[in-house]
C-alpha cells in the first residue's frame, strides 16, 4: 500500500508538485476502508498550501508597524497633555473667580455710604447747604 494518497481518500500515484490548489474533504467519515489506512502516519502539515508573506515586503510590514505604534504613542502623549493642560486652566479660572469676589467685597465695602459718611465727618467735611450751578466756560450767556 502507497503512503501516498490524494485528498479524496483514494490511494494514488505521486503527484507532481504543480501549484494547483487543493481539494477540501471529509475527515470524519473516509469513503472506503482503505481511505482510513491512508491517512494513518501522514504528515497533514506538509499538504496544507503554503501562503507565505514575500521576503521583500517583510521590511515594509515592520517600518508600518513601528510607524503605526508611533502615531499611537504620539496620539496618547498629546491627549495627557492636553488633559493636564486643561487642569492648569481649570485651577487658575478657579483662582481668578475667588479674586473677582474678593474684589468685589472690597468695592462694595469701599462704596459703601455710612463708611463714606463717617470718613467724611473724620475729615472735617459737612454736608453743603446750597448748590450752585455753573455754566461751562466760552457761553456766552452767564445767569
Amino acid at each position: 500500500m502507497s503512503a501516498l494518497c490524494d485528498l479524496t481518500g483514494m490511494r494514488s500515484p505521486r503527484r507532481s508538485k504543480s501549484k494547483r490548489p487543493l481539494k477540501r474533504i471529509n475527515l470524519r467519515k473516509p469513503r472506503t476502508p482503505d481511505a482510513a489506512k491512508c491517512w494513518i502516519g501522514r504528515d497533514l502539515a506538509k499538504d496544507a498550501p503554503h501562503r507565505r508573506i514575500p521576503i521583500w515586503m517583510i521590511p515594509g510590514i515592520v517600518i508600518g508597524a513601528v510607524f503605526a505604534a508611533l502615531a499611537i504613542v504620539h496620539v496618547r502623549v498629546e491627549l495627557i497633555d492636553q488633559g493636564y493642560k486643561r487642569y492648569s486652566a481649570v485651577e487658575r479660572i478657579q483662582a481668578l473667580e475667588e479674586e473677582k469676589q474678593s474684589l468685589t467685597a472690597q468695592v462694595r465695602e469701599l462704596r459703601d455710604p455710612t463708611r463714606l459718611t463717617k470718613l467724611a465727618r473724620e475729615m472735617g467735611l459737612s454736608r453743603p447747604d446750597r448748590v450752585i450751578a455753573l455754566a461751562p466756560p466760552g457761553n456766552g450767556s452767564r445767569p
